[in-house]
């Protein structure tokens, strides 16, 4: 019985460490995914480990399907939708995703941290400095807009003018 014990603890232990190098997203399914809320054209770059998925993706047109994200022009509408689960777009205008970011956990930090972890789990483990640069460069453009989905832990940044989409998820 003792030996039966044995052999199932270590079965359950190699499953674990196996299970532990999957990565969180395959890229085909993030594409799936997204095509019903924006217009995706190719990849340009797509990194998954275990514990975060980072991507860039040209866009066929700027804009978001409008049946499947909730746009809005304040960050309090958005709040509701996002305690909701729903997908939303903040396209507030004057602000960059940053900005966007700051106004959300000013009112509900536990929203804006869910929003800001899905941000920095993925740029600290699945980019390269390039890819942190170009992030950085949408998250602080007027030109971008935040797309998040509390439901999927999944943040994007749409950057309008070069028709491009971040995507980072973190298993948080």
């Amino acid at each position: 019985m003792m030996r039966i014990a044995n052999h199932v603890v270590l079965l359950l232990s190699a499953l674990l460490v196996l299970s532990s190098c999957l990565p969180l997203d395959k890229e085909e399914e993030v594409r799936a995914e997204l095509s019903g809320l924006v217009y995706l054209a190719q990849t340009r770059r797509f990194t998954s480990k275990p514990t975060c998925t980072a991507a860039i993706f040209d866009l066929a047109s700027s804009s978001v399907r409008s049946q499947a994200v909730r746009i809005v022009s304040d960050v309090r509408s958005g709040l509701r939708l996002v305690k909701s689960g729903r997908v939303v777009a903040f396209d507030v205008p004057g602000a960059n995703p940053n900005t966007v970011s700051e106004q959300l956990m000013s009112i509900s930090l536990e929203e804006g941290m869910g929003l800001l972890s899905s941000f920095i789990g993925p740029s600290m483990a699945c980019m390269d400095d390039q890819f942190q640069l170009d992030a950085y460069y949408a998250l602080m453009s007027e030109q971008s807009l935040t797309i998040y989905d509390p439901a999927n832990n999944a943040i994007m940044l749409l950057h309008r003018s070069a028709r491009l989409l971040f995507f980072m998820r973190g298993n948080v």
